[in-house]
């Protein structure tokens, strides 16, 4: 075997050595997450102090190129024998090789004690690379971290210069906001800072610097920015009170109600997350920035009322019910309220749900526009016509007809007439005597019967009906006052009720008589009226009449009178001349009587 290959086998087998330590070296790496291994900061740990103390009993030695192989590089090192390392260790980080002949390169030589040194480029750039971090420690100074896998809690990193030298970027120093999914870091470049370089390992944060960038930016923001300035900034949060939109250095927020003009259940349905949006500032306070999205479109209540005119009929959409009513969307940012009172002519409900459901479309008339207050009055029963109109076209007053007893209360007689409209009989028009008790006509348990009314009057604004009973016939009044002439009709009726000053008797027709006691007899006081009972005739003469009680008011004593003078005018007159004298004196007599 000639002397070159003993060289080579030699160089082979310090390579072999070497490799299998370098080769043990990189397995105590970080790897990617699996269950049941040693964590990052642990693996990164045992690397580092194996490199470390591997550096500690060498020496770094600058050697020039004065060969290259296929696989080896040979160092001039000054010494007797030359340094031999694979033309792996001279790759750059893209795995291209970097070496020239006669450059100049800085190795690490170990005391073996073998015939050749043992020497490693690798090893020399891991050992000038670890101060230069710690000196970007020291600094403070932002380096650049390829990020290579994720690991448990965070990512392992390249922060290495020429050299791979691992660190780990915990998760929630990877950005400002919290990240959810760490893979789409991986391959990815980033600035970071060095935040922890200590036995324990080296640990870098993005987070840090990107904060200090952000702060710094916050206030140039905040120096120039001003209320109702339009601006854009990108949406990098939607929550469903609204969005938070980077304003540049700090994120201003866009209430749910200020994301559009129309109604909203959340942001996402007009703005989405990474997008881009145009914004006015609506308020600045200690350092909170409000903002507005609808601002910056246009107004829909704008020319309201050149689109909607009072009296028409519209579409729109239930869009939400309340205890007062339902509110009904025209298009999106234009809602006008149905008022509880104006969502059914008669059907009764508790709440405005039972009449329509949120959703639903329905047809509305506009009642009124306030384009000021940004308000419109709607109503869904108007869309028909009143059914008391209906009612009062077709039933003129005195019309008859039958109905149903709904209620009977002290108010009166409640009588549905048409389907879901009541109308009131009220005490006075119950009977032509007056007002009337009504459940002393009619009690609750009758509710359900029918009975006849007739109609005395349609209000359809008040939406009332007035009925009545008694108008069903003819006020026997009137027969009353044509029947009986004062001071001419004399009657006879028995007695019905003996009051304190007078007797009541019963004309028929329900018309009712009354004798005062003066009217009865010459007794002083009221002592005329012990000789009566209910039940007793009574004959008198009528002597006027009382309409507001509708009563004939009678004289006993009066008829028993004219009676007398009667009676002596015919005695006289059957007298003859021969009875002259006497005629004068009973004249005299008469007088008296009258």
């Amino acid at each position: 075997m000639s002397e070159n290959s003993d060289f080579t086998s030699s160089v082979k087998r310090e390579e072999t050595a070497d490799n299998t330590a370098q080769n043990s070296t990189e397995e105590n790496l970080p790897q990617k997450e699996t269950s049941g291994e040693k964590s990052f900061e642990e693996l990164l740990d045992e690397s580092l102090n194996e490199q470390a103390s591997e550096v500690e009993k060498s020496q770094l030695v600058t050697g020039t190129v004065i060969r290259i192989e296929e696989e080896y590089v040979f160092i001039d090192l000054g010494y007797k024998s030359e340094g031999i390392i694979p033309v792996i260790e001279f790759h750059n980080k893209e795995g291209e090789p970097d070496v020239e002949i006669g450059s100049e390169v800085e190795v690490l030589v170990e005391k073996t004690g073998s015939a050749l040194p043992k020497v490693s480029k690798q090893k020399a750039d891991f050992f000038k690379e670890k101060q230069i971090i710690k000196d970007k420690f020291d600094s403070g100074e932002l380096i650049d971290a390829r990020i290579l896998t994720r690991v448990k809690g965070g990512l392992t990193c390249d922060i290495g210069i020429k050299t791979n030298f691992k660190a780990f970027l915990p998760g929630s120093q990877i950005d400002v906001r919290p990240v959810s999914n760490f893979d789409e870091y991986v391959g990815q470049t980033l600035r970071v800072k060095i935040i922890q370089h200590d036995d324990n390992g080296i640990v870098v944060s993005r987070r840090a610097h990107l904060e200090k960038e952000r702060e710094a930016m916050k206030k140039e923001t905040l120096s120039k920015l001003e209320q109702n300035d339009l601006i854009s900034g990108d949406v990098v949060k939607i929550i469903d009170r609204g969005a938070f939109v980077d304003i540049g250095g700090l994120e201003g927020f866009i209430p749910l109600s200020e994301v559009s003009w129309g109604r909203i259940r959340n942001p996402g349905e007009i703005i989405k997350e990474g997008e881009e949006v145009q914004v006015q500032v609506l308020k600045i306070e200690n350092g909170r920035v409000t903002l507005g999205h609808k601002q910056t479109l246009p107004d829909p209540w704008d020319n309201i009322e050149q689109k909607y005119q009072v009296g028409s009929n519209v579409n729109g959409k239930a869009v939400s019910t309340t205890d007062f009513g339902i509110f009904v969307e025209l298009e999106p940012g234009i809602e006008g309220l149905v008022h509880i009172s104006e969502l059914s002519w008669t059907k009764n409900f508790r709440h405005p749900k039972e009449i329509v459901s949120t959703g639903t479309e329905i047809e509305v008339k506009v009642l009124d526009i306030n384009a000021k207050d940004k308000r419109i009055s709607l109503s869904l029963k108007q869309i028909e016509k009143s059914p008391w109109e209906t009612f009062k076209e077709n039933n003129k007053p005195g019309t008859k007809m039958e109905g149903t007893i709904k209620n009977v209360n002290e108010i009166g007689i409640f009588v549905e007439v048409a389907e879901d409209l009541v109308g009131l009989i009220r005490p006075e028009n119950i009977s032509w005597q007056g007002n009337v008790k009504p459940t002393d006509v009619y009690n609750p348990s009758q509710v359900g019967e029918k009975i006849e009314v007739a109609v005395l009057n349609v209000a359809p604004k008040s939406e009332r009906i007035a009925l009545g009973i008694k108008q069903l016939a003819s006020d026997p009044w009137a027969d009353t006052l044509k029947k009986y002439k004062s001071n001419q009709t004399v009657v006879t009726a028995k007695i019905s009720e003996i009051q304190d000053r007078g007797i009541v008797v019963d004309l028929g027709d329900e018309i009712k008589g009354y004798y005062q006691a003066r009217d009865l007899s010459d007794d002083p006081g009221n002592d005329a009226l012990k000789s009566y009972k209910v039940g007793d005739e009574v004959t008198g003469v009528v002597t006027g009449f009382d309409k507001s009680k509708r009563q004939v008011n009678l004289s006993k004593k009066r008829h028993e009178q004219k009676q007398e003078k009667t009676s002596l005018n015919e005695f006289v007159s059957s007298q003859g001349e021969s009875g002259f004298k006497l005629g004068n004196l009973l004249s005299e007599k008469l007088k008296t009587l009258d």
